[in-house]
């Protein structure tokens, strides 16, 4: 294996002239760099990752942004789009931007500024597209829209909110209602939105009362979910049937056991996403499951790509959702 004193000589410069053309540091003349260069080539020199990226004029290192990484589907989509970047040899930066909107702002200059490859964008503060757009560097959209050119990974959400309602209207539901984001959260541009309409539609085609209540999303905060789950039984008590995502879906379960509301046969839940974590509640709650890891393989594959300078022909990946039964509703 070549070492740097094999690239200088092979080159005919000093080690500290083809230390500075790797770190990118100090004056090297054009010709010179040039020499080394084709040295480093020829000799293929490659002592560290960290060389190889100061080489290429790469971090190596991927800004994964998302609301908030204590919430359980942003929480999992992180572990295993890092699982897959470090693979392909990249290291991961995780970026929250729930509590502080301008930290959306602050990572878009970072990729602005070379000192991330590129960034998988999952967050769900408002910015104006047009700052996506002109920035013409590697950017992957998880469930956002941001604009035609930057490639979007989601889930098929109308088939998701569409087996969702079929699955409470099997089980017998008469009066349902479904949780939806606040004004602030359902303006942002994001396919996931689409599945509380297609929801509400097919409710109404089967002559079946749905009503929307907003709710603050995406939040891990546990007692706000309690808290809200435990008015909406004492506001709602002729309710048969909820659809919410993963923690709402688990509080609403625990409201009903202390109500002493039976599930499924008096409240039929069923929940969006399917997080690991659902898999310790107790019933079981039918779930319509996001692929999350195959989400973050999919981003991942993509920013890669962008990033290596390939051209990427499908720049809208939509993956199937499945339904998977559970002891929330009722059985066939």
């Amino acid at each position: 294996m070549a070492t740097i004193q094999d690239v200088a000589k092979h080159a005919q410069v000093g080690v500290g002239t083809v230390s500075r053309v790797l770190s990118g540091k100090g004056y090297v003349k054009a010709e010179t760099r040039q020499k080394i260069q084709a040295s480093i080539e020829e000799l293929n020199y490659m002592p560290n990752e960290m060389a190889r990226n100061l080489f290429f004029q790469k971090s190596g290192i991927v800004a994964v942004i998302v609301p908030e990484v204590a919430h359980p589907f942003f929480a999992q989509f992180v572990n295993a789009a890092e699982m897959a970047l470090c693979e392909k040899g990249y290291q991961t930066m995780i970026c929250n931007t729930y509590y502080e909107q301008n930290y959306e702002q602050r990572y878009l200059e970072m990729l602005k500024r070379r000192r991330v490859d590129g960034i998988i964008f999952g967050a769900h503060t408002v910015l104006d597209i047009s700052q996506y757009e002109n920035i013409h560097l590697p950017i992957v959209a998880l469930d956002r829209e941001l604009g035609e050119n930057i490639p979007r990974v989601s889930v098929d959400h109308q088939a998701g909110g569409r087996m969702a309602a079929e699955e409470l209207i099997r089980s017998g539901c008469r009066n349902v209602l479904q949780f939806v984001g606040s004004k602030k959260e359902t303006e942002v541009s994001t396919p996931a939105n689409v599945r509380h309409d297609v929801f509400e539609e097919t409710m109404k085609r089967h002559g079946i009362p749905c009503r929307s209540v907003s709710a603050k999303w995406p939040t891990a905060d546990i007692s706000y979910y309690q808290a809200t789950a435990a008015r909406l039984l004492e506001d709602y008590p002729d309710i048969d049937g909820i659809f919410a995502t993963d923690l709402m879906s688990m509080a609403v379960l625990q409201a009903a056991m202390l109500h002493r509301k039976r599930v499924p046969e008096e409240l039929k839940l069923i929940t969006y996403d399917g997080t690991n974590s659902i898999g310790l509640t107790y019933p079981q709650i039918t779930a319509v499951v996001q692929p999350i890891d195959r989400l973050a393989n999919e981003a991942v594959q993509l920013v890669v790509d962008l990033i290596d300078g390939k051209a990427i022909e499908n720049k809208k990946v939509e993956l199937q959702a499945v339904l998977r039964p559970g002891d929330t509703t009722m059985g066939t």
